[in-house]
C-alpha cells in the first residue's frame, strides 16, 4: 500500500523552493540594476571621454591640424566614433600616404601619420613648393634650411616632374644627397635634357629617362677625376668630362676624358 504524504509535511520544502526562486529573481534584478547604474556613472564620468590625443609622423602639417581634421576632442565619448572612419578622413588629407588610429589605455587615442616623402623642392620666383614621392606638389612657402633635397627649376610640366621623381626614387641615397639643383634644358614640354649641379662642385648633363641609371656610376667617375679641376660630366650619350676652364672658356680644343679617365 502506497504511503500517503501529508500536505503539511511538504509545506517546508515548498516554502524553501519559493524562497530560493524569489532570491534568484531578486539577485538578477539587483545585478541588472547595479550594471545599469555603473554604466550610467561610467558614461557620465571623465573615464568615458577621450583622455589624450597624440599624433606622430606629422611634418607637412602641424599636429594640431591632424587633430582638428580627425574630429576628435578631449570631451568626446570614447565609444562614439569609428576608428575606420577617422583613418578614412585623414587618409584624404593632402600629402598623407597612410594613417593608423588606435586606442591606448582605454581613453587615449594615438594617430600615426605616414606622409609622402619629399624628394625635391620646386622653385618659382623665390617661392618653393615640395615635390612629393607621389609626384604631386605641396606648398612649402620657404626652403627649409635642414632639407637635403635638391632644388628643381623650370619643371612646370606635371608629367616631367613625375618622370624625374621616379628617377630620384631609384637613386642611391649617397648620390641623391649630393644633388644641389636640377634644371630642365630647352623647351620643358618636350625636353628630356637636364643640367644638374652637384654639391661637390661638378656639373652633370643627362637625360631624365636614364638619369638614375647613369648616376649610379657617378662616385666611380668623380673618383677618377680627383687629379683634374672641376668640370662638366656629360652623361647624355656615353660619359665625357670637360674642365670648366674649357667648357666655359675661350680655348679652341676640348680636352675630353671619358669615364675610364683615358
Amino acid at each position: 500500500m502506497d504511503k500517503v504524504i501529508d500536505i503539511e509535511e511538504r509545506i517546508p520544502s515548498l516554502r524553501e523552493k519559493r524562497r530560493r526562486k524569489t532570491n534568484k529573481k531578486f539577485l538578477f534584478m539587483l545585478t541588472v540594476f547595479v550594471i545599469a547604474l555603473l554604466a550610467i556613472l561610467y558614461f557620465q564620468s571623465p573615464l568615458s571621454k577621450v583622455g589624450e590625443i597624440t599624433v606622430s609622423g606629422a611634418v607637412l602639417h602641424e599636429e594640431a591640424f591632424y587633430k582638428e581634421q580627425s574630429g576628435l576632442t578631449l570631451d568626446k565619448p570614447i565609444w562614439s566614433f569609428s576608428i575606420g572612419s577617422i583613418e578614412e578622413t585623414l587618409g584624404r588629407v593632402e600629402g598623407v600616404k597612410k594613417v593608423s588610429v588606435s586606442r591606448k589605455w582605454f581613453r587615449d587615442i594615438e594617430i600615426a601619420i605616414t606622409e609622402w616623402k619629399t624628394v625635391a623642392y620646386l622653385e618659382d620666383g623665390g617661392q618653393y613648393s615640395l615635390l612629393l614621392e607621389s609626384g604631386e606638389t605641396f606648398p612649402a612657402g620657404i626652403l627649409l634650411p635642414e632639407a637635403e633635397s635638391p632644388v628643381l627649376n623650370n619643371f612646370k610640366n606635371p608629367d616631367t616632374r613625375k618622370r624625374l621623381t621616379a628617377q630620384l626614387l631609384k637613386m642611391d641615397d649617397n648620390v641623391y644627397r649630393l644633388i644641389s639643383e636640377i634644371i630642365v634644358v630647352g623647351d620643358e614640354k618636350d625636353s628630356d635634357s637636364i643640367t644638374v649641379y652637384m654639391d661637390d662642385g661638378f656639373e652633370v648633363r643627362a637625360f631624365i629617362s636614364t638619369f638614375a641609371e647613369k648616376m649610379a656610376y657617378y662616385p666611380d667617375i668623380t673618383a677618377q677625376l680627383n687629379s683634374y679641376e672641376k668640370g662638366v660630366i656629360d652623361m647624355e650619350v656615353g660619359t665625357f668630362f670637360t674642365p670648366f676652364s674649357k667648357a666655359y672658356g675661350i680655348m679652341e680644343e676640348e680636352d675630353i676624358v671619358d669615364e675610364e679617365g683615358e
